[in-house]
């Protein structure tokens, strides 16, 4: 199953989940059929567990690069979503694209017109929040969020 450029978790799993059903049927005709290799497995191999995701492990670092936050909101989008905080405000968030600086001011780590776009600076750049919840609403995108609310900064 390929992944594509603006796929996250969720995105994935659904074409994952239909991929899966599909070879689940293909199996069990094999089986009925006494039509399948078996292929013996290691038993020395150590198992690999993953790690137990915490709301401390969802929070968005801006100390890492805007490629490494694409990413990361990437894979922990719909659920259990990466976070941040704003103006002293909790937003779940869900999409965020790599942009340019509007400005020239480095001093800042916010950008936004309260309008159309609400960017963060990383360590190497911006990442503009696309789609976000606010603690307590529901998912809308960044535009949706300006139209009925203010946010103090």
């Amino acid at each position: 199953v390929p992944i594509h450029e603006d796929d996250d978790v969720g995105m994935l799993y659904e074409r994952l989940k239909q991929k899966g059903a599909e070879l689940v049927l293909k199996t069990v005709k094999a089986i009925e059929e006494n039509n399948y290799p078996t292929i013996p497995q290691p038993d020395n191999k150590p198992v690999k567990h993953a790690p137990k995701i915490f709301k401390e492990t969802c929070e968005i670092q801006l100390n890492k690069s805007s490629e490494e936050i694409r990413n990361f909101v990437r894979g922990l989008s719909p659920y259990p979503a990466a976070w941040t905080t704003i103006g002293g405000k909790v937003f779940k968030v869900f999409k965020v694209k790599v942009v340019a600086s509007l400005q020239h001011d480095n001093h800042t780590a916010i950008q936004t017109d309260h309008k159309t776009f609400l960017h963060l600076k990383t360590i190497d750049g911006w990442i503009s929040l696309e789609e976000i919840q606010p603690d307590g609403k529901k998912r809308m995108t960044i535009q949706e969020f300006f139209r009925g609310n203010k946010l103090a900064l």
